[in-house]
Order: C-alpha cells, then sequence, then structure tokens
C-alpha cells in the first residue's frame, strides 16, 4: 500500500526533479567556468604580451599597473589565496619585471615579480557566477515550494480515507468536510451529501421496517391468546404452534436487519455443540420424538467457536433447506475435522452455491417456489460475519453442506 501512495510517488518525483535540477546546475556552471577561464587565459595572454612589450620598451611598475587596472583587474589581497602563488615566484631575482599568466581551478591570475615584491591581479567573475548560483536558488525554492503546496493539497486525503473507512465500519457520524478548493474539497463535499443521503435512507428504512415488525406482532400476539382459549387441544396446539413460528420468523428478520445494517454486535465464544442443536431445534418447534425421527445426530459433543444467535440462525435455515427438499431418509449431521457437515438425500442444486447466496434468489428450474429466496443468503450472511465459509458438495444423491472452521475442539 505504501509503495502505492500517492504521496511516495509525488515525493519520488520531486526528489528526481531536485537531483536533476543540481546535476543540471553543476554541469551548467561548471560549463559556464570552464567557458570564462578559457575566454580570460586568452584576454590574459594578450594583456601579457602588452605587458612584455611595455617591459622591453622600459616601462616601469607603475606604468604596467596603472594599464593593469584600466583593464579592470583588481590586486588579490587575501592572504589564503596569495599563498597558493608562492611557488610560483622565482628565487634571487634582482632585477626586472616578471609577468605570468597562472590559470587555477577557480580562474585566471595575472602574477607580477619584481625584486621588492610580487602581487596578483585577477577577475574571478565572482558577480556573473553570483547570478548563476542565485538563479538556482531561487529554482530549487521553487520546486520545494511546489512540493509542500502538493503535499499540502493532498494531505487531506488521509483524513478523507479516515472517515470513509468508519462509514464503512458502520459509524454514521463522520465528518469528512475540507475546506479546499480543489478537486478533492470536491470531493469530499459529494461523499458528505451522500452520507447524509444514506444516512436518511437507513433511517427511513429502520423505522419502516420496525413499524412492519410492531403491526405485525400485534395480531400474532392476540391470535395466540385466541389460541390458548380452544378447548379442543389438537387444534389449540397446531395454532400455538403457527403463532410460534410466525412470532421467531419476525425475530429471525429484527436479527438479519441488524446484520445487514451492521447494527448487530457480535459476541463469540466457546459454545457446546448440544447447546447450539437444542435451541436450533426449539427454534424450528420440534419436540424430541420429532428430532429423533427426522434427524442422525452426532454422538461427541464438540466445541464451537461462534456467536451464539447467529451460528442457530445459519444452522436452523440449513436443517430446514434439508427436510423441505430431501427426498428420503434422514438429515444427518456430523462432525469432520473442524468442520460441521449437514447431509440430506436429494438432488443436487440445479445452480451453482454463488447464486443461491444471493437475496431473494428463486429457483426457476424447480417446481418448489414457495419461499422468498432468503435461506442460503441469510446462511451465508450470519457465516461470514464471524469469519466463517459455507462450502457444498453433491455425491451419492446426497447434499453435503459444510460450515469451515467452526469447530475448535472435539469431545468423544
Amino acid at each position: 500500500m505504501i509503495k502505492n501512495s500517492i504521496i511516495v510517488k509525488i515525493s519520488i518525483l520531486f526528489i528526481t526533479a531536485i537531483i536533476g535540477l543540481s546535476a543540471f546546475s553543476y554541469y551548467f556552471i561548471r560549463e559556464e567556468i570552464h567557458k570564462e577561464n578559457l575566454e580570460n587565459q586568452l584576454k590574459y595572454s594578450q594583456f601579457l604580451a602588452t605587458i612584455n612589450r611595455l617591459v622591453r620598451f622600459g616601462g616601469n611598475v607603475d606604468l604596467i599597473e596603472k594599464y593593469v587596472y584600466e583593464l579592470g583587474l583588481q590586486q588579490i589581497q587575501e592572504e589564503d589565496v596569495r599563498e597558493k602563488f608562492e611557488n610560483h615566484l622565482t628565487p634571487n631575482l634582482t632585477s626586472g619585471i616578471i609577468a605570468k599568466i597562472i590559470k587555477q581551478e577557480n580562474g585566471v591570475y595575472l602574477f607580477l615579480q619584481t625584486p621588492i615584491e610580487w602581487k596578483l591581479y585577477g577577475d574571478l567573475h565572482k558577480n556573473k557566477l553570483f547570478n548563476y548560483y542565485l538563479i538556482t536558488f531561487f529554482a530549487f525554492l521553487v520546486v520545494v515550494f511546489l512540493f509542500a503546496l502538493v503535499i499540502k493539497s493532498i494531505l487531506p486525503l488521509k483524513t478523507l480515507r479516515k472517515e470513509i473507512r468508519k462509514f464503512a465500519n458502520g459509524q454514521t457520524n463522520i465528518n469528512c468536510k475540507i475546506n479546499q478548493s480543489d478537486e478533492i474539497g470536491e470531493l469530499s463535499r459529494e461523499f458528505e451529501n451522500a452520507v447524509e443521503k444514506i444516512n436518511a435512507l437507513n433511517q427511513s428504512r429502520h423505522l419502516f421496517l420496525r413499524s412492519i415488525m410492531h403491526e405485525l406482532k400485534t395480531p400474532i400476539t392476540k391470535g395466540r391468546i385466541t389460541a390458548e382459549m380452544i378447548d379442543n387441544s389438537l387444534y389449540k396446539e397446531r395454532l400455538c404452534s403457527v403463532f410460534d413460528r410466525l412470532n421467531s420468523l419476525i425475530n429471525e428478520f429484527a436479527k438479519i436487519e441488524e446484520l445487514s445494517s451492521r447494527n448487530y454486535c457480535l459476541n463469540k465464544q466457546n459454545y457446546a455443540l448440544k447447546d447450539i442443536l437444542h435451541q436450533t431445534f426449539a427454534m424450528l418447534l420440534l419436540d424430541e420424538a420429532q428430532i429423533q425421527e427426522l434427524f442422525i445426530l452426532p454422538s461427541e459433543n464438540s466445541i464451537l467457536r461462534c456467536d451464539f444467535e447467529m451460528l442457530t440462525l445459519a444452522i436452523k435455515n440449513l436443517l430446514d433447506n434439508a427436510l423441505k427438499y430431501k427426498s428420503k431418509g434422514k438429515v444427518e449431521l456430523r462432525i469432520k475435522g473442524y468442520d460441521l457437515e449437514i447431509l440430506n438425500f436429494g438432488a443436487p442444486l440445479p445452480y451453482a452455491l454463488q447464486d443461491h447466496c444471493k437475496p431473494f434468489f428463486k429457483d426457476e428450474k424447480s417446481n418448489k417456489n414457495g419461499g422468498l429466496g432468503l435461506g442460503i443468503y441469510i446462511v451465508k450472511s450470519t457465516l461470514e460475519s464471524q469469519g466463517l465459509t459455507l462450502d457444498y458438495t453433491h455425491s451419492g444423491d446426497k447434499n453435503l453442506f459444510i460450515i469451515k472452521g467452526v469447530i475448535v475442539q472435539n469431545h468423544k
């Protein structure tokens, strides 16, 4: 992620620009110095020829210095510079004037020596080189300023990313407004508007679903109370089971709504398989005799790591489908390694498992078309919320649904 960061890419771009500017400035100034030195060497050669003619025709030091000053040359007084030219002195000079041109890295110099003293003249072209350095310095300032400006403009992307991540994790009270007039500021404002609309839609959906559930629970409760008043015990038991089933379905829809809106707080702990199956059969409204008649249960009591309510809801839907679509025999639950498996005799799924995991998926190839197409979708959603996966195979006239990795310990 860091390698693909925009800030890293921009930093590399500006570092490359600074290195390129440094290299260009270095070679440009070096070439300019070299060019100036060649010109100065040629010019100083002409100066030297003139000075030698003056010496031959009897010119003294004062006349030569006057000529040198007219050329615009300055006498070098700095001791640290003069020390470098002491090795050019002619020893035991008793008469005459010696004039030399000495080329150094930083310029060309005119060297004059008399029996009494020696002097050094030069024109280092400091003003012209200073202009080059000044231009280079301002170029560096511009590059650094642009780098800081660009980084300052894109830094709010980190804040925007954090707020988007919070919103993706279910936090709706986020603030991602950025006071910028560029594209990033416009993006943050558009996202803020989208968050407000989504929050309004979620509130409307919650209110709508809760209103429906409340309106459904009222007649169910009244019907349950009325059913208790029936004298015929058989009819009474059947009607009560129907109302209990309706009430259980509404509670399941409430859990699914919480899960889909990410308002459900998972509580993963270790639970015994027998406790989970006991709650599952209670949700299916099955008594002990019906359980013995319809299911083959594992003999071992394994320990499962899960959210109790979500896993019982998933197993309940798998068992309900296994009973509904079986062709013969009993539905078997078994433990295999770290997986919980549910088997039944029946035709294979007409579509791939990923198709059946879609909400409101309808089986157009089968005549059994009475549900809403939410069974497998509910199973997949509840398992994924716990970090579990659902797998499916068909072999030997048997459908096999596998909840993978839910078993953490087996007890014989």
